[in-house]
């Protein structure tokens, strides 16, 4: 299994990785996916999307605006976030196909779930915590990549 995220810090990697291979081996089911508006499961499938668009067309300021102040203060600025997600998320940055999966809260934050295929076929599990402004504005708090092994999904 392979994984990638980014986050604060080395420790919040390590928890990442452990919630990773916890959602894989126990799924989501134990995750609560009620209390959440339809309008903000939208607007969270949208700026997740509106992000990919921009990884799309390389704008690297714009995929930058749809990450939290944590995830900007990490990489601080927008071509060092988008050297980043080039060198080590293909899969995010130029993926073939893309289907949005689960939506669901774990220990307080919501997790998008987003199944991704590369050009070379593999596929890959993404979680994206989310986090709520407080402008009422949803931004992309990390991205925890896992690629899938089991080729029956």
């Amino acid at each position: 299994m392979t994984v990638n995220c980014f986050r604060f810090s080395a420790f919040l990697c390590v928890v990442s990785v452990f919630l990773a291979v916890s959602w894989l081996a126990h799924g989501v089911s134990s995750a609560d996916s009620i209390g959440l508006a339809s309008e903000d499961e939208i607007a969270i499938r949208d700026v997740i999307g509106r992000q990919l668009d921009a990884f799309q067309r390389d704008h690297a300021e714009l995929a930058f605006s749809y990450a939290s102040p944590g995830i900007q203060e990490q990489f601080g600025n927008p071509t060092r976030f988008l050297s980043m997600v080039k060198a080590h998320y293909p899969a995010v940055y130029r993926p073939r196909q893309i289907e949005f999966l689960h939506l669901v809260n774990i220990q307080g934050t919501w997790v998008q779930e987003v199944m991704f295929t590369e050009a070379k076929g593999n596929v890959y599990i993404a979680r994206y915590p989310m986090e709520l402004q407080g402008d009422g504005e949803w931004l992309i708090d990390g991205c925890v990549l896992v690629l899938q092994t089991d080729k029956t999904i």
